[in-house]
């Protein structure tokens, strides 16, 4: 993947950060309310990156307002953007998993993601798979964080932290390694966490 400039990737995750106001809002309007509207986002978001392939002038008015923060492959290629796979992530991710799993496994995204990339950007070390040693690193750890303050949040019982630690290793490969799945890691990141947590869950009944 190719890199964009070092201001621009700041700016990406300086947006990136403001998506931890959806779980926020999740928690405090409740799932079907929150839902209808992260689906009418949604909605507006992805149909508008569809069109732009379809329609010039949209396209000129999205690079304006989004081409600052969008790496080429999204500007010229024919995938959604990063924003798209969000926002398809975020109806997914909160309509099919319990609020603890899907909150810390969104959080993770918002999180660990953009402090991967930046630390990654920043410090140079040895590869761990496709990306850094340094840039795995900050992803790990900051989960762990997440993991442990949404655990204390919802009052969890203690295999939740158990088990969380191994599907946040889990997704620390998954965003190491994008061309495992060859799935935008906005959508992989927080659906793969949701997914093992909800296997253990399914198993142990350890959320209740």
């Amino acid at each position: 993947m190719e890199q964009i400039s070092l201001r621009n990737e700041l700016y990406r995750k300086i947006l990136h950060f403001f998506l931890i106001l959806i779980p926020i809002a999740y928690c405090y309007l409740g799932k079907w309310t929150s839902l209808i509207i992260f689906a009418s986002i949604a909605t507006v978001v992805v149909s508008l990156d569809y069109m732009r392939r379809k329609n010039p002038k949209i396209k000129i008015i999205f690079e304006k307002i989004f081409g600052v923060v969008l790496r080429h492959h999204e500007l010229e290629g024919d995938k959604l953007c990063g924003a798209s796979f969000v926002a398809i992530a975020t109806c997914v991710n909160f309509l099919f998993f319990k609020k603890e799993i899907a909150v810390t496994g969104f959080s993770i995204l918002v999180i660990s993601d953009a402090m991967a990339a930046i630390v990654g950007r920043n410090f140079s070390s040895g590869q761990f798979f496709e990306k850094s040693i340094a840039g795995a690193s900050a992803f790990f750890i900051t989960g762990l964080m997440v993991l442990i303050t949404c655990g204390m949040i919802f009052h969890v019982k203690p295999w939740f932290y158990v088990f969380g630690l191994l599907a946040l290793f889990a997704v620390t490969i998954i965003e190491s390694r994008p061309s495992l799945f060859k799935v935008d890691d906005n959508l992989t990141i927080p659906l793969g966490f949701s997914i093992i947590m909800t296997m253990f869950d399914v198993m142990w009944n350890y959320t209740l």
